[in-house]
């Protein structure tokens, strides 16, 4: 018995249609439908298939480890792929630190020149400053005012000073009030918008899925960048609709970026987890295992 034949057997078995296997694996009825029938062609990779197959597997109770290895000769090789997935990531990252060292040091050698133009220029505008003071003639009109004049405007200058600082300090008062007003007000905005994230639940098994809480967070933003080949499915699961088209992207494609404010919790599953990032409202959610194949739930709470 093929391995397809095997998979929809057990399902029938436990008299669960594609529809529950769907809603139990995250996994579209269409890939169901051609693993059941060992047609591999249309799934998203080969590595992928073996993950759906795991998967498939344990939603109707068979050991997907065991059934791997009963018909190994039947699935496709990933080693290749694989290797292919963690060159290109790692190659990326390689790129980045070869042109971060090369700035680095083009900059080493830059500097000294900067710095000997700069003590040229200091050394011109200091003997401009001297040659302009000597040149500068010495004017002695002002030692002719008499002392009742030098009196008298030293004490307008400090009644007004008197004056100008009592204003100032009432000024300043209101300013500081209305400071600590505003302050006080941002900061309990601050409070009332802070979001918090918190991983419920760890998943296990070879396509393991992890549950996210996530509150204080009225409006949402779904973003989702991408660092290399990967297959994404992003989904609500309360309807099951889809928000992001479900198929492989790569570093190539824009970032997917959602309002997701009207949803309670949104579903992500990716076959390749180098090959992306998940933000909600710019804090990124972490995949939490090593595993290349990762599903994600994230639940909103008011």
């Amino acid at each position: 018995m093929e391995i397809g034949a095997r998979l929809q057997e057990a399902r029938e078995a436990k008299q669960l249609s594609l529809e529950e296997v769907q809603e139990r694996t995250k996994i579209q009825k269409r890939y169901l439908q051609a693993i059941e029938k060992n047609d591999f062609s249309i799934l998203p990779g080969k590595f992928y298939t073996r993950a759906f197959i795991r998967e498939y597997a344990s939603a109707v109770g068979l050991d997907p480890e065991q059934v791997m290895e009963e018909h190994k000769s039947e699935l496709p090789s990933t080693e290749e792929e694989q290797s292919i997935t963690y060159s290109r990531v790692q190659r990326t990252k390689n790129e980045g630190y070869s042109s971060t060292r090369m700035n680095s040091g083009g900059f080493s050698k830059t500097f000294p020149t900067i710095v000997t133009v700069a003590l040229i220029v200091g050394g011109l505008f200091v003997a401009w400053f001297f040659i302009m003071q000597i040149a500068e003639p010495d004017s002695g009109t002002t030692g002719n005012q008499s002392e009742d004049q030098v009196e008298g405007s030293f004490g307008s200058s400090d009644e007004e000073s008197s004056s100008g600082n009592g204003q100032s300090e009432e000024e300043g008062g209101d300013s500081a009030s209305d400071g600590s007003d505003n302050e006080a007000a941002q900061e309990e905005t601050e409070e009332e918008s802070q979001m918090e994230i918190s991983l419920a639940e760890t998943g296990s098994g070879g396509f393991p899925e992890h549950t996210y809480e996530i509150s204080g967070a009225k409006d949402r933003e779904l973003k989702i960048e991408f660092e290399g080949e990967t297959y994404l499915e992003v989904e609500s699961p309360k309807d099951g609709e889809a928000i992001a088209d479900p198929r492989i992207y790569s570093s190539a494609d824009e970032a997917i970026i959602e309002d997701i404010s009207d949803q309670e919790e949104v579903y992500v599953l990716t076959g390749s987890v180098p090959g992306l990032k998940v933000y909600i409202n710019d804090e990124e959610i972490e995949f939490p295992t090593d595993n290349l194949t990762q599903k994600l739930l994230i639940k909103f709470e008011e």
